[in-house]
Order: structure tokens, then C-alpha cells, then sequence
């Protein structure tokens, strides 16, 4: 990075219009005071937030999830991971989307830390965590317009699947980066 560079100015939010308000999200269009009298449009996707996990069964195999995904229009494979509810702390959220989704418990919860998913338009900030599971699985818990598939898969599996493209979610691969270079720092691969 080159210090001499002059420093980019921060945007000051004018005006804020809503165009939409969902269940989910809400868009705002803002104008814009780009730091140099120059004005611009942003239009923006807020989001409540999320939790991203990745977890791990006492035997070392990973459970990821499958289900489609209206918006790309196919299949994914992911980490499991869920919105928070108003209120909610990001580990008491990643504890209960472990449970739903996979039917087993976390036993252990290491924050791995955050990403914001698309900053370019979106405000949506991801917990991500690694999470140890209890060996005994309980049942799923899945909302009710929620169809999740657990996959058990080896670390190497998981590799395998990234490097032939075949896992492409934003969340899942940053997980899986997080949590590699947590085991390299702490002595545990």
C-alpha cells in the first residue's frame, strides 16, 4: 500500500429513499456526497445479518449442506448458515442453524471472523465459525420453506470440490480459508 496516495474521502449519505421492504430485505436508494462536491446514487440491500459454520463431527468429517438456490438458479453446496433474528447474539444464532440444519449439536463454537457478503450494494455481514459437533445426532429442525440435505464429507473430499469448482459459495470457501489458516496458526494440521 502506498502511503503518499491521497486517502480516498469518505461518501456522506444525503438523501435515503426506500423502493422495497420484504420479509427479509429491504432496498434504500441514497444519494450520495462523494467527498468532492461530485454527487452519485448508491442503491443499497440491507440485510439483518447472518452466521456462517463450518462443523465438524468428532470422526473428522465435515457436515456441509446442499440445497437449490432460487436467485443462481441451481443446487449449492455450503457451509450451514442462517439469518439472525432481531436481538440475537451471532453465536447463540450459529448454535441454533447448526441444530437445524444438521440435526446435531455444537459441542464447541470458535469464531473465525467476518465478511460482508457484497459491500458493493449490500450491508449483510456474516459471522463465520467453526463449530466441533456432539457425535450423537439429534433430528432436524428446518423452517418450514427450508429443504437442506446434510453431506458428510472429508477434509480432503471438501478440497476436492472446491479445486474442481464444484463449491462456489462466497461464505462456505471463506470458512474453509479461515479455518485452515487457524489449524496452520495453532499447531492443529
Amino acid at each position: 500500500m502506498n502511503s503518499e496516495a491521497t486517502p480516498i474521502p469518505d461518501e456522506r449519505i444525503i438523501d435515503t429513499r426506500s423502493v422495497f421492504s420484504g420479509r427479509l430485505l429491504k432496498v434504500d436508494v441514497l444519494t450520495v456526497d462523494m467527498g468532492d462536491g461530485t454527487t452519485a446514487r448508491r442503491e443499497v440491500v440491507r440485510h439483518p445479518g447472518a452466521t456462517a459454520i463450518l462443523a465438524e463431527l468428532p470422526d473428522g468429517r465435515f457436515v456441509l449442506v446442499e440445497q437449490y438456490r432460487c436467485a443462481v438458479g441451481r443446487r449449492m453446496m455450503e457451509v450451514v448458515a442462517g439469518c439472525l433474528e432481531p436481538g440475537e447474539e451471532p453465536a447463540a444464532c450459529a448454535r441454533r442453524e447448526v441444530e437445524e440444519e444438521t440435526g446435531y449439536r455444537a459441542s464447541e463454537l470458535i469464531a473465525l471472523g467476518r465478511i460482508f457478503a457484497s459491500p458493493g450494494y449490500a450491508c449483510e455481514c456474516l459471522h463465520l465459525f467453526y463449530a466441533r459437533l456432539a457425535a450423537e445426532p439429534g433430528r432436524q429442525a428446518l423452517d418450514e420453506d427450508e429443504r437442506v440435505r446434510p453431506l458428510f464429507l472429508t477434509a480432503p473430499q471438501v478440497e476436492a470440490l472446491i479445486a474442481e469448482g464444484a463449491i462456489q459459495d462466497a461464505k462456505t470457501l471463506s470458512c474453509w480459508l479461515l479455518d485452515r489458516m487457524r489449524r496452520t496458526r495453532d499447531g492443529l494440521s
